[in-house]
């Protein structure tokens, strides 16, 4: 399938600055290069894990069978290469020969079966445990080849392993946790909510083009930064040398005098924006409610408070320019309507309005979100009650669904059934908001069997449309990449996802002048 998401720029989009190095630089070793982060980690625990910021740090410790590439496509890692079946049931994957851990021991085949069975095992009690069950058996062909054998056919399989960061078997149960892995950078410390700490490998398995040694910085911090501003001033500061994101209000004087020192960009995103609201208990669970609140939102005004005009409304998890997005799919709210929303709300016994619980994680973008409905959602009698909390409490209480609407940004997954599964198949162990409807769950499963590209394009139109209609999640955007770095630090260049690690970029790239 030909990958068109590296040329995804939203036309409201421009890109002013480059965080990466022109033909003329040369890399330099040596130095500490922090990032300023919008969260913290959750764990160290890499095969219990949960949540994109800990993914970042797990892309930069350890490697995958598969790793993103600057188009957010599978592109091989720890597999040079690998082999699928007719019927997508197979899987053989070719390892690297001469790939390390940190404590110096060769990755072989068998450490591969360990991790995965790890994460598999109900005694783990890892978040991920549902994306491998799906596995009924794995065989060590020999020291370099590892092969799966599915239950079912799965197409979309990559999309699992994608998942398991591979660390050497004898540090899964390490107390406190300490990852082994064979990535660019081994861990060294964290301390709550003030750094991650991780130094240079030495041994570490992939050059650069010109054939030398990565990554080229000898010491990584990543600092979590959860308020906007903050970030921002401390990049100004000099603190940090380069963040993940900055307030989108800096946009447009960015576009016309980027401050000096700064070396801003901002490009179109794939993380998806929306509202998740409860389908199993509370007022949400009737369909009524959400279509109310789906009709009183004008996206567009919330899309363009929250980016600054820099990001369109969508009414889908794909965004243009990717090979899953739906061409002509129609908005059924994409204008508000707050007539039908009142209506809807009398039908569903709520004329004089109603509370909604609504889980609010402390960072700059969701709480804007958050504030941003709740004054739309006022105006036809829905009182959305906010409860700020802490990433780690905001994912327990989404596990525990104890909530009526949770305001979100979702990660990107090149494969559709990495999405559709985990978050709204009444299956998926991610369905937070308790979803379920059969034909769904029919179509889902259907996609995970068919191998025709094009089949599988219009089963999950069909099954997005369930998901407009039925609204376990109302769909509002994409999440524009907007990143800064101090003009010293070179080759700091990110992929579609935003990713500070991808398949030949990001920190393991970059380098300091200074």
């Amino acid at each position: 399938m030909k990958r068109r998401i590296i040329g995804l720029v939203l036309s409201a989009i421009c890109v002013f600055g480059l965080g990466f190095s022109s033909k003329s630089d040369a890399q330099k070793y040596g130095g500490t290069l922090t990032l300023g982060m919008y969260a913290d980690i959750l764990t160290p625990d890499l095969h219990r894990w949960t949540g994109n910021p800990t993914a970042q740090f797990a892309m930069l410790v350890t490697d995958r069978l598969v790793a993103y590439n600057e188009a957010s496509s599978f592109t091989p890692s720890l597999a040079e290469s690998w082999k699928q079946s007719s019927d997508a049931s197979e899987y053989t994957f070719s390892l690297r020969k001469g790939v390390l851990f940190h404590n110096g021991r060769e990755l072989t085949a068998e450490d591969i079966k360990k991790n995965i069975e790890h994460l598999a095992d109900e005694k783990t009690k890892s978040p991920r445990r549902a994306e491998f069950l799906p596995i009924k058996n794995i065989e060590v062909i020999d020291k370099y080849t590892v092969k799966f054998y599915l239950k079912e056919p799965d197409v979309g399989f990559l999309r699992v392993l994608q998942l398991a960061y591979i660390t050497a078997p004898e540090s899964f149960e390490s107390k406190p946790p300490h990852p082994i892995g064979t990535g660019p950078f081994e861990y060294v410390e964290w301390k709550p909510r003030q750094h991650v700490k991780l130094k240079k490998f030495k041994d570490y398995w992939k050059k650069d083009k010109a054939g030398n040694r990565l990554p080229y910085v000898d010491e990584l911090v990543l600092k979590p930064i959860l308020d906007d501003t903050v970030r921002w001033t401390s990049l100004r500061t000099g603190s940090v040398d380069w963040v993940w994101t900055f307030p989108f209000e800096q946009i447009p004087e960015n576009r016309k005098n980027p401050p000096p020192g700064i070396v801003p960009t901002v490009r179109g995103g794939v993380r998806w924006i929306h509202l998740g609201l409860n389908a199993a208990t509370g007022p949400c669970k009737d369909v009524r409610v959400r279509q109310a609140i789906a009709y009183a939102l004008d996206k567009k005004s919330i899309m363009d408070g929250l980016t600054w005009g820099s990001a369109p409304p969508e009414a889908q998890i794909y965004p243009p320019g990717s090979d899953w997005y739906i061409e002509g799919l129609k908005d059924p709210y994409g204008q508000p309507n707050l007539a039908k929303a009142r209506e809807l709300l009398k039908e569903a016994g709520y004329e004089k309005g109603l509370r909604l619980n609504t889980i609010v994680r402390n960072e700059t973008f969701i709480i804007n979100l958050a504030t941003l409905a709740q004054a739309q959602l006022k105006k036809v009698g829905i009182e959305l009650q906010m409860e700020m909390m802490d990433r780690a409490s905001h994912e327990a209480r989404q596990i525990q669904n104890r909530f009526d609407v949770n305001p979100s940004h979702q990660t990107y997954v090149d494969d559709p059934d990495g999405i559709y599964y985990p978050y709204f198949h009444s299956k998926g162990g991610r369905n937070y908001a308790r979803y379920s409807n059969l034909e769904f769950d029919k179509f889902i499963d259907e996609g995970r069997r068919t191998v025709d590209t094009a089949k599988r394009k219009e089963i999950y139109r069909k099954a997005l449309e369930l998901l407009n209609r039925d609204l376990p999640n109302i769909y509002l955007g994409h999440y524009p990449i907007a990143q800064a770095a101090r003009t010293y630090l070179k080759n700091m260049k990110t992929n579609s996802r935003g990713d500070v690690y991808w398949s030949e970029g990001g920190a393991s790239h970059a380098w300091l002048e200074k």
